[in-house]
């Protein structure tokens, strides 16, 4: 092993298609296994091939004016098999005090949930592969519910220094035809309001909104689609293809995702599944990209869940009501008769996951379904770790509670 290793570009070469779990482990082997994979060169590298996700960040929540309800759950689905994640996450994430935002390039952000109590309300930036989190407090600026993350892993100037992003979009407080941004930057770690306007008249919908390649994209209710360029700060609306719907409910049927570095459109228009990619978000061009009977579904999803088919007060008959949930890497992700799987359009391979957990067709607001990758990038980042305590990692294999349970108080660093 040592001969092998002694030769650092084959050791840069074998190394870097680890995950960024075993690489930590990997740093405890000597002082100079820790150098080579501290190293910036070593990171890009591993940044690059680490591009699969390795699990989904899944929950269902429901705002009361602060009354949580029993049946509320978070939880870490594994793609790829690694059980060790299933422990950070179930352990972690204060799901009974809040709400999922967003993912991006192993950072999450949430925020906490809305009270009778509480106008304010905190957002948090969180690594898990460190436990290392991040507490923003707006104090001196409007901000709505609805965030997104944008992670700069290599920085977003000449200074090359790891930096992130969180942007709201909300309604003025005496406008409802518009919305207006609001921007934090790690950089300079304050808030401030853009002085662009989108003037739009649609509802959003509150977790399909995804951050792809220096863009947010929000999916409104009516079809359209919110864009915001966060350097530039601009804004626009794009029309999505496809037919247009009459009933907003079924804006379920769609999706937003993305696959190298282009914004995706997931639509379901039965019997038919669509995925439609942008080409130039500045035109745009639409592209019809993937369709597939959903019709091919049915059996399989026929055979595993008769027994549901029979009970659930949310299926009619023998109705197939599918959900378009996310898309990541030509992979979309679907709930099935509440249940949720993947679609791999590569290989033509339908997965389901777990055997006990369905998700709720009809509650207003729809799963929230991300996709998580952890890389080695967030490992070390100077503006989180200046901003937290220290914190232990493990990585044992441990059993998942798919109900949840209270979690305890974590301390977080405000700013």
């Amino acid at each position: 092993m040592e001969v092998i290793f002694s030769n650092e570009d084959l050791a840069m070469e074998i190394l870097s298609r680890l995950s960024a779990k075993n690489l930590l482990r990997c740093k405890c082997v000597s002082k100079r296994w820790t150098s080579l994979i501290s190293d910036p060169s070593f990171v890009r590298i591993h940044h690059q091939r680490s591009r699969c996700i390795s699990g989904l960040l899944v929950q269902e929540f429901k705002e009361y004016g602060g009354n949580f309800r029993g049946d509320d759950y978070f939880l870490y689905a594994s793609v790829n098999g690694e059980l060790g994640i299933f422990k950070l996450m179930d352990e972690s994430f204060p799901q009974l005090t809040s709400v999922v935002m967003a993912s991006c390039d192993g950072l999450i952000c949430y925020r906490s949930r809305r009270t009778r109590d509480v106008e304010v309300l905190d957002i948090v930036v969180w690594n898990p592969m460190t436990q290392e989190r991040l507490t923003l407090r707006t104090t001196d600026c409007h901000v709505g519910s609805i965030f997104g993350l944008a992670f700069y892993p290599f920085g977003s100037s000449a200074k090359m220094i790891p930096s992130f992003k969180v942007v709201s979009i909300q309604r003025p407080k005496h406008d409802q035809n518009s919305y207006s941004f609001v921007i934090y930057s790690s950089e300079t770690g304050k808030w401030k309001t853009s002085l662009e306007v989108c003037y739009c008249k649609d509802e959003l919908h509150k977790n399909k909104h995804i951050y792809v390649n220096g863009r947010f994209y929000w999916l409104t209710k009516n079809q359209n689609i919110i864009t915001f360029e966060v350097d530039e700060e601009l804004s626009g609306v794009i029309t999505v293809p496809g037919p247009k719907w009459l009933d907003r409910y079924v804006v379920r049927l769609a999706c937003l995702g993305d696959s190298d570095g282009y914004l995706h459109y997931v639509c379901v228009d039965m019997p038919e599944l669509r995925v439609w990619m942008l080409t130039d978000p500045c035109k745009p061009i639409w592209v019809l990209k993937h369709h597939v009977n959903i019709d091919q579904f049915g059996e399989e999803s026929r055979d595993h869940y008769i027994h549901r088919v029979r009970h659930s007060p949310e299926t009619i008959g023998d109705s197939f009501v599918v959900d378009a949930q996310n898309f990541h890497d030509e992979v979309v992700y679907l709930s099935i008769r509440g249940r949720l799987c993947s679609y791999d359009f590569k290989t033509g391979r339908l997965r389901f996951f777990f055997n006990g957990l369905y998700l709720r067709h009809m509650n207003k607001v729809q799963a929230t379904v991300l996709p998580y990758t952890p890389t080695l990038a967030t490992i070390g980042i100077p503006w989180l770790k200046q901003n937290s305590g220290s914190a232990s990692i493990s990585f044992a294999s441990t059993s998942f509670n798919y109900l949840g349970r209270p979690r305890k108080k974590l301390k977080t660093r405000k700013t």
